[in-house]
């Protein structure tokens, strides 16, 4: 027997399963973001070192075309790694062009060598002297406890202070004051016993210390050594020049 049929209807479609872009089982293919474009943040970020600027640079113009809409990934990396290739490389050309442009601000001078010019080193004021222009024979009004910036005065007026000659220190770090100390007295003895006119001062009743002034951290840094031996009277006794006549001027003294 002939089981009975429904009405014969159009023919409908079967449906189709959703959430297939690619074969069931095989996971989307998602490009790798470029290596080039890594390597070159990498790079580009340790360029406070200097060398890799240079890889840097070509590695991320190469990594550059290999990426951006169509491409791989990582053009934002590419990017970022260049501009800080960029930063350290105009920070290095700036460090390289000052050192080269003013060689002498770096460099210490040899022993008896007139001292470097540099910031350190500017005119004073007038009726004023600094390291780098502070010479044996100047009188000071008042006693200092260092060369930064002393008030000059006639030596035939009272004075407090008097450059008696100096010495040139000994190359090496910025001394304290008890690094340099044994030093100074050393060649500062030797300077007064040659060039102060010490019976005359006793004869008058003049009493006197023997001090030193040496270069502040500053000058020291660019090079500055001379360190001045002085003769300094507290109470201002000093009314003329305590050196002996022809006494030794040169810097440094004897």
């Amino acid at each position: 027997m002939n089981e009975p049929r429904g009405p014969q209807g159009p023919a409908m479609p079967i449906a189709q399963p959703y959430g297939y872009a690619y074969p069931p089982g095989l996971p989307p293919h998602h490009p790798k973001t470029s290596g080039l474009a890594i390597t070159t943040l990498v790079l580009g970020v340790a360029g406070c070192l200097a060398l890799p600027l240079l890889p840097a640079i070509i590695i991320g113009i190469i990594a550059l075309t290999q990426t951006g809409p169509g491409k791989r990934p990582g053009r934002g990396l590419a990017i970022g790694g260049l501009a800080a290739a960029g930063f350290w490389a105009v920070g290095w050309i700036a460090l390289l062009g000052n050192t080269m442009g003013n060689p002498d601000r770096y460099t210490a001078s040899p022993p008896g060598a007139p001292s470097p010019s540099s910031a350190s080193c500017a005119t004073p004021p007038s009726g004023h002297a600094n390291i780098c222009t502070l010479k044996p024979g100047d009188c000071l009004r008042q006693p200092v406890a260092s060369a930064t910036s002393v008030e000059l005065t006639a030596c035939g007026s009272p004075h407090t202070t008097e450059v008696i000659g100096a010495f040139t220190a000994t190359d090496g770090p910025w001394p304290s004051g008890a690094d340099l100390k044994a030093e100074a007295l050393d060649h500062c003895q030797r300077i007064l016993a040659k060039n102060v006119d010490k019976p005359r001062l006793d004869a008058e009743g003049v009493y006197t210390d023997l001090g030193y002034l040496k270069p502040e951290r500053e000058p020291w840094k660019h090079g500055v050594r001379t360190v001045f031996c002085t003769l300094v009277s507290p109470g201002s006794q000093l009314t003329d020049s305590a050196l002996v006549p022809g006494a030794d001027l040169s810097i440094p003294t004897g």
